[in-house]
């Protein structure tokens, strides 16, 4: 039997690594599929429905329930009713805003003091309705908030917590202390809103 001189074991110790290294490679090829990414789908947070249902009266051809799309405008609520008649009042209403799902939009006549979609649209009191149509930031709901021009459900929660759990509205500029609301903001909604009376 040959002598195991420490040149042999060397020897025997690089065939034994190539060896492994050429057995692991071999794996690695049979197993590449096994090494694809894997994709992570993260869950939709907040379902949108394609669709809306909303209830138009007033002024309009016909009043009625219709369906519509979930990015609908206002506009496109009259067009669905045969749009609007010859003695309906449309000063101050905001045909761009988004329509809201089981909401009434009405819209007034000439003469008439109801503003449009005053005390109908979902969340908004009587009160509001006396205020010109504006959203009370001290008394409208989520819901009423959303439908605000950049406000969304997580800045409409944002201004509830802050009137709970702060202080209520003293001025309609005070929203701009509520978090991730900033001037440009507030340009887009402060003629849209009212404090408690405040115009």
């Amino acid at each position: 039997m040959p002598e195991l001189t420490a040149r042999n074991i060397a020897f025997m110790v690089l065939v034994a690594a190539t060896v492994a290294a050429v057995l692991g490679a071999v794996v690695l090829l049979a197993r590449q599929n096994d090494n694809a990414p894997v994709r992570i789908i993260a869950p939709e947070s907040q379902i949108t429905p394609a669709q809306v249902r909303v209830y138009v009266n007033g002024a309009v051809a016909v009043p009625g329930v219709y369906t519509l799309d979930s990015d609908s405008r206002i506009t496109d609520a009259l067009a669905a009713a045969g749009g609007v008649t010859g003695e309906a009042n449309l000063e101050g209403v905001n045909l761009a805003l988004r329509v809201t799902d089981e909401a009434e939009y009405y819209v007034p006549r000439l003469g008439e003091s109801r503003p449009f979609a005053s005390s109908l649209l979902p969340g908004q009191t009587e009160s509001q309705a006396q205020s010109g149509g504006l959203i009370d930031l001290n008394l409208a709901s989520k819901e009423l908030l959303d439908t605000l021009p950049g406000i969304g459900p997580a800045l409409a929660g944002a201004i509830v917590s802050y009137r709970e759990n702060v202080r209520p509205f003293q001025s309609v500029a005070e929203v701009q202390e509520v978090p991730k609301i900033g001037p440009a903001t507030y340009l887009n909604i402060r003629d849209l809103v009212t404090v408690s009376g405040v115009r």
